[in-house]
């Protein structure tokens, strides 16, 4: 009993005993060594034999196990090795950077700090700015290319719209950047501002062409009133200029179109407009006829080009005055007007737009008229009928120029007539004059030319007009007068083609013409019978019956004819009227000159017993 107390005392002070040995140092072998006193004693009998049989085991295992890893163990050494250099390594580094690199950075980040730092933010503070108004930005930049598209595609309302929407969106956009810099000058002249500064140029451009495109509008011939209302009122709308220029510019547009018109008609009808035009050539023995048909072939090509030309006149002035008047004087269509300059008074720059357009049209047509509507004639009723049309039609819009056209017409008749009695009475009676009096060296007797047959000449009692005798029936006895009826005749085409178109104004100018051509008739023929010295009874009474019928029957007949006949007006009263002024002098030139040959005549036939 004493000795297995002894033997527990003993096993109770082990883990003091070994507390000084290298196995206590493991934890797991302390409480391996306080377990076995708990064990049973057959446990700790065999524990030995266990621990030595472990220890064979274990001692067998590492042996083997050096044999075959050894390349691992070689490795593991030196790998180790290497391991331990390289944290000595790192840890001499670690030092180095603590001790001397990190002070260096920092003295490095202050200094930089600061230089360079204030500029650093600033861009900093730039790119913010920018990052802060990205996709505001990026809306502008579209916009331009949008106007664009919109100008290219005639869609101006949305163009407009959009460069309104710019305008706003830029003018935020710079009074916030401005705000947000503060008092930094330089700072607010940076990229955002130059930025809205390029956007503006280039809507502003855009915008350019806009309207250049819309004042081109107003330039095209083909466009109608639609198309120029919505391009004065998008003119309007952009404030391009106030609303007098606007409308100057217009009629220049619009009148310009309609002179380049004018101009192509007149150029492609090829007709000479100079005076010189109207000197024709004939062939050499040409007749009456022939020369009438050769002037009604150019009066008929004038006339289908005045024809023409005052039609494309008319539609164009009429367009002109109704689109001037809706779009800029009716004020339930005009839409925002835009005021002239404080200087300015708009009254009165729209009362003289008002008085000067129906002259400016004018100066179209009448110049015009007065160069070709002389050539027209015969053909002037058909011109005047249209003419008198185009007036009405104007005068409804406060255009009515009617009491210009009545002396343009009257002259071209006057002009008219006297080229065919130029052309043909005087051509004829020149002629005959020519081949037996003034181109021989001895005048052919009266015999010869004058009569028809020198043996029944009409007695002088007959030499008469009767005063029953009608305005349009031509004296027979002139027949028996060749170049006397040769010379009515060619009077009497004269008269027909006068009578298509006989104003009453030009009832003056058609006597003053024909008596003139009487006068100088009569004067060709009465100086050839002073300058007769024939002696023979037989041919004095053949000039005595020719002058006679030249003063009592050719001249009085054919003033009927014009008077009564053509103006159906009173010769009487015409006759009272110039017998009734004061001055005998005071006529037309060639009333007195013709009034002279025949005292003339009347003298001479007086002097050889008639």
């Amino acid at each position: 009993m004493t000795t297995a107390v002894s033997t527990f005392s003993e096993l109770s002070s082990l883990p003091d005993v070994l507390s000084d040995s290298l196995l206590a140092s493991s934890p797991s072998n302390l409480d391996f060594l306080a377990e076995l006193p708990t064990n049973a004693l057959s446990d700790l009998l065999s524990t030995p034999t266990a621990l030595t049989t472990q220890s064979h085991t274990l001692t067998s295992s590492l042996t083997a196990l050096t044999h075959t890893s050894y390349p691992t163990f070689l490795s593991l050494h030196h790998t180790s090795t290497a391991l331990l250099t390289s944290l000595s390594s790192f840890d001499t580094s670690l030092n180095s950077l603590i001790n001397a690199a990190l002070p260096a950075l920092d003295d490095a980040a202050r200094v930089f700090r600061e230089k360079t730092g204030p500029e650093v933010i600033e861009g900093r503070q730039k790119a913010r700015t920018v990052l802060e108004q990205h996709d505001k930005l990026c809306d502008l930049l579209d916009v331009p290319v949008l106007i664009d598209t919109c100008v290219r595609n005639g869609l101006y309302a949305e163009a407009l719209s959009l460069a309104a929407h710019a305008s706003s969106a830029l003018s935020s956009l710079v009074a916030q950047t401005r705000k947000s810099l503060g008092d930094n000058e330089e700072a607010k002249q940076g990229l955002p501002l130059q930025l809205a500064d390029s956007l503006q140029a280039e809507i502003t451009s855009s915008l350019h062409s806009m309207q250049l495109i819309l004042l081109n509008t107003l330039h095209e011939p083909a466009r109608k009133l639609p198309a120029f209302w919505k391009a004065v009122q998008f003119l309007r709308r952009m404030k391009a200029m106030h609303e007098d220029e606007l409308a100057l510019v217009f009629i220049s547009a619009r009148m310009g179109c309609l002179r380049d018109t004018l101009d192509g008609i007149e150029r492609d009808a090829g007709i000479l407009s100079n005076a010189g035009s109207l000197e024709f050539k004939f062939p050499v023995g040409s007749t009456v006829e022939e020369r009438e048909r050769e002037i009604d072939r150019e009066a008929d090509d004038v006339a289908r080009f005045l024809k023409k030309y005052i039609d494309i006149w008319r539609e164009g002035a009429y367009d002109l005055v109704t689109q001037y008047t809706t779009i800029f004087l009716d004020r339930s269509h005009a839409g925002a007007r835009i005021a002239p300059p404080a200087d300015q008074d708009a009254e009165a720059s729209s009362y003289i737009i008002r008085q000067t357009l129906p002259s400016t049209l004018l100066e179209l047509l009448l110049p015009t008229l007065r160069s070709y509507l002389e050539r027209a004639y015969p053909h002037l009723a058909p011109l005047a009928t249209q003419l008198a049309y185009c007036s009405s039609a104007l005068a409804r819009v406060g255009m009515d120029f009617r009491a210009l056209l009545s002396p343009l017409i009257s002259r071209s008749v006057i002009s008219g007539f006297a080229r065919d009695v130029r052309f043909g009475v005087e051509h004829e009676w020149s002629g005959v004059l020519a081949k037996h009096v003034t181109s021989r060296p001895k005048p052919s007797a009266p015999s010869v030319w004058l009569v028809v047959t020198p043996n029944n000449v009409p007695a002088f009692k007959t030499l008469a007009l009767s005063p029953s005798n009608a305005s349009h029936s031509p004296p027979q006895v002139l027949t028996a007068f060749p170049p006397l009826a040769k010379m009515l005749n060619a009077y009497i085409r004269a008269l027909n083609r006068l009578r298509m178109l006989a104003p009453v104004d030009a009832l003056s100018g058609i006597v003053e013409g024909t008596e003139e051509c009487l006068a100088n008739a009569g004067h060709g023929l009465l100086q050839y019978a002073k300058d007769w010295r024939g002696g023979d009874a037989k041919e004095i009474q053949i000039l005595q019956a020719a002058g006679a019928a030249y003063t009592r029957v050719l001249v009085p007949w054919l003033q009927r004819a014009i008077v009564e006949g053509v103006f159906s007006a009173s010769l009487k009263d015409r006759q009272s009227a110039a017998d009734g002024a004061e001055d005998p002098d005071a006529g037309e030139e060639g009333e007195r000159k013709l009034s002279f040959i025949v005292r003339e005549w009347e003298s001479w036939l007086g002097s050889t017993g008639i």
